[in-house]
C-alpha cells in the first residue's frame, strides 16, 4: 500500500489519509539494455526504442466517496495506472447505542487504464427494519436491518464486476435486558451474530467466500434465514425480535429469536496487491477513498542517440533525466551492436595437377567485409615449404593431395574459407632390364637392346637408334644407354645400363673369360665369380648403374674372385673384367 500523505481540499473540508513516507520526485525508468546485430551489409544498425517511463510521484490526487443510497462513478484520470482503495462497509442496524456491529475495511493498490470509469457503491447503515442499501437484509418485527456493503465495480455494474468489497455489520439491538450482538462485518469470513445469554447458541453466521450461513429460525443453523452471493439474510416468522445480515461479497445470514444477524464478508481480485482486511472497523455509514499518483516530468535525453538513430558498432550508453521544479531523476540503458556477419573470401583459380618436384604457386584470393579489411591466414600440411602470407609462390608439395584453406578473418573474429587442392602425382618407376655386352667386335650389325619396364619407354644413348645399338657408331670406349618413360601427365623417369665396346684380339687367341661364371646371381650380396685355368692376371671393377665406383682391383685368372656387396642398397650393379686379351662385363644383382 501507498505510504504517503495527501492533504486535499475538496469545498472547505481537509482530508488527510496514509502515513507519512519519503518519496523521490520524479521518477524514471529505461528500458532494458539491448544487444543486436548489424544490419545487413552495414557496419551499423539503425535502432528504434521505447521512451523512458516517467513519473511524478509526489503529485497525487484523491477523492472519498461517502453514503448517497444511489451509484456514484469516477473516471480515472489521464496518465494514472494504478489507485488505492480504502473501502469501509456500513455498520449494521442498531436500537442500542452500545453495539459494535461495524462494517468491515479493505485496502488494497488496484491496477487501472486511464479513461476507465468506475462505479462506485457506498453501503448504509439501517435504522429500523429495511436493511442498508447496497446488499443488507431486513429485520423483522422490532429488530433491525443489516448494514449495506461498499464496493467498486469496473466494466459493468453487476455484482459479478465488483473488484473491491467491504462487508457490511449484521443488525444488532437490545431486547429484555441483554445485548443483541450482530455480527462484525468484512473479513475472508464475516463475523457470527449473536444474543449475551446465547454466546454458545449463535444467531446468523458470517458469510464466506463461498457462501452465506445459517441462521436462527425457531431452530438452530436454520438455512431458511442464510443471504446470498451480494446480500444479507432476511428473518420471516421466527418469532422474537429478527435481525438482518450485512451486506457483503456474500452477505449474512439473518436470525430470529433475539439473536443478531451475521457480518457480510470482504473480498479483493486477485491482480489487487498490498492487501489489507479489517474486520468490524467502520461505524455508521460505509465510505470508498480512491487516491493516485501522477505527474508529467520533463523527460531530456542527455548522452547516447536517439531512437530512429544509426547506432555504431560497440556499446552506446543513452541517458535520460526527469525534471519536476528543478529536482532531477536518472536512468541509463546500453545499446550494444555487434558485428555477426562473417567476410567474404573467394579463391582465384581450379584445383592444380602437377609431377612430383614441380614448384606451385597459387594466387592470394579476393576477400570483402561489411566493416574493415579482414586478415588472411592460411592452413594447409603437406607441403615442403611455404611462402607468403596472402599468396603461396614457388612451393614443392609432397605427393598426394594437399589442401589448402584460405581464412579471411574480421576484426570481431567472424571468419570465411575457401580452399584449393594440389594434386601431386609421384614420379613413375622404371626398370631397365640387365644389360652388358663386350666384344662387339665380333657383331656384323647393331645389337637389339633390352626391353624396360613400363614398355613404352625410349632409348636414348651413343650409337642408340630406336631399340638397336650398333657399336659401329658408338666406337671402342664405355657407354651408357638410358631408358626413358613418360606417363600421361608428362611426368618422367629413366634407368641406364652400361655397354663396353673396345678393340678385338686375334679370333684365334684364349678368352680367359670364355668359361665364365658367377654364382649366385642373384644374391644377398656376395658374388663368387670363377674364370678359365689360365694363368695370368686380370683387373676388375665394380660400378652401379649410375657410373659411381663400388670397388675396383687385380686378381689371378686361376683364383676364384668374390665381391662382397653386403653394404651396399639392393639393385644392379656392373662388373667389368679386363685380361691383356679380353673384357667381359657382368650385371650383378642385390636382392
Amino acid at each position: 500500500m501507498r505510504k504517503q500523505l495527501l492533504k486535499l481540499t475538496f469545498g472547505l473540508s481537509l482530508i488527510a489519509f496514509g502515513q507519512t513516507a519519503q518519496a523521490q520526485c520524479p521518477t524514471i525508468l529505461c528500458v532494458s539494455d539491448t544487444t543486436v546485430s548489424t544490419d545487413s551489409a552495414a557496419c551499423s544498425a539503425v535502432i528504434n526504442f521505447a521512451s523512458p517511463l516517467a513519473t511524478d510521484t509526489c503529485s497525487a490526487g484523491g477523492f472519498t466517496f461517502n453514503y448517497t443510497g444511489a451509484q456514484q462513478t469516477w473516471v480515472v484520470p489521464a496518465g494514472v495506472t494504478s489507485i488505492n482503495v480504502d473501502a469501509s462497509g456500513a455498520q449494521g442496524g442498531s436500537n442500542s447505542a452500545t453495539n459494535v456491529n461495524y462494517g468491515g475495511r479493505v485496502q488494497a493498490d488496484l491496477p487501472v487504464t486511464p479513461g476507465t470509469t468506475i462505479y462506485i457503491y457506498v453501503g448504509e447503515q439501517p435504522n429500523g427494519l429495511t436493511g442498508g442499501w447496497n446488499g443488507g437484509g431486513n429485520g423483522e418485527t422490532l429488530g433491525q436491518g443489516g448494514g449495506g456493503a461498499s464496493d467498486i465495480r469496473i466494466g459493468g455494474t453487476t455484482l459479478t464486476d465488483r473488484l473491491i468489497v467491504a462487508g457490511g455489520g449484521g443488525g444488532g439491538g437490545f431486547w429484555n435486558g441483554e445485548e443483541v450482538h450482530g455480527g462484525l462485518g468484512g473479513g475472508l469470513v464475516g463475523g457470527n451474530g449473536y444474543r449475551t445469554s446465547y454466546v454458545a447458541s449463535p444467531g446468523g453466521e458470517g458469510g464466506t467466500q463461498a457462501a452465506s450461513g445459517n441462521g436462527t429460525c425457531i431452530s438452530l443453523n436454520n438455512p431458511a434465514v442464510s443471504g446470498g452471493f451480494g446480500f444479507g439474510g432476511v428473518p420471516s416468522g421466527c418469532g422474537c425480535e429478527g435481525y438482518g445480515g450485512g451486506g457483503g461479497w456474500y452477505g449474512g445470514a439473518g436470525s430470529g429469536n433475539c439473536r443478531g444477524g451475521g457480518g457480510g464478508s470482504s473480498y479483493t481480485d486477485p491482480s489487487a496487491t498490498n492487501v489489507i482486511h479489517t474486520q468490524g472497523n467502520q461505524s455508521g455509514h460505509g465510505s470508498i477513498t480512491i487516491s493516485w499518483n501522477g505527474g508529467s516530468p520533463i523527460v531530456t535525453q542527455i548522452a547516447g542517440l536517439a531512437s530512429g538513430s544509426t547506432f555504431p558498432i560497440g556499446t552506446t550508453t543513452n541517458t535520460f533525466t526527469a525534471e519536476v521544479n528543478g529536482t532531477l531523476d536518472t536512468c541509463s540503458f546500453v545499446i550494444t551492436v555487434e558485428d555477426t556477419e562473417a567476410p567474404s573470401i573467394s579463391c582465384t583459380g581450379n584445383n592444380i595437377e602437377v609431377c612430383e618436384g614441380v614448384a606451385v604457386s597459387i594466387p592470394a584470393p579476393a576477400m570483402a567485409d561489411n566493416c574493415s579489411s579482414p586478415t588472411l591466414s592460411y592452413n594447409t600440411s603437406g607441403a615442403t615449404t611455404i611462402s607468403g602470407s596472402d599468396s603461396i609462390a614457388s612451393t614443392i608439395f609432397n605427393p598426394g593431395t594437399t589442401t589448402v584453406w584460405y581464412i579471411a578473418t574480421d576484426s570481431t573474429g567472424n571468419q570465411d574459407s575457401c580452399s584449393i587442392s594440389v594434386f601431386v602425382n609421384p614420379s613413375p618407376t622404371v626398370t631397365l632390364a640387365p644389360f652388358s655386352v663386350d666384344s662387339l667386335c665380333n657383331y656384323s650389325s647393331p645389337v637389339s637392346l633390352p626391353i624396360g619396364t613400363p614398355t613404352a619407354g625410349s632409348y636414348s644413348g651413343t650409337g642408340v637408334s630406336g631399340g638397336d645399338f650398333d657399336p659401329a657408331v658408338s666406337g671402342d670406349g664405355t657407354f651408357y644407354i638410358t631408358y626413358t618413360y613418360s606417363d600421361s601427365l608428362g611426368c618422367t623417369a629413366s634407368d641406364s645400363s652400361m655397354i663396353i665396346v673396345h678393340g678385338c684380339a686375334n679370333i684365334n687367341e684364349l678368352n680367359p673369360f670364355d668359361q665364365l661364371s658367377v654364382y649366385p646371381n642373384p644374391s644377398n650380396g656376395v658374388f663368387i665369380i670363377a674364370t678359365s685355368t689360365n694363368a695370368g692376371q686380370a683387373d676388375f671393377v665394380v660400378t652401379n648403374v649410375d657410373g659411381r665406383l663400388i670397388h675396383q682391383g687385380a686378381f689371378e685368372l686361376e683364383e676364384n674372385l668374390t665381391i662382397d656387396l653386403s653394404n651396399e642398397p639392393k639393385g644392379y650393379y656392373i662388373l667389368q673384367l679386363r685380361s691383356e686379351t679380353a673384357t667381359k662385363s657382368v650385371t650383378l644383382i642385390k636382392n
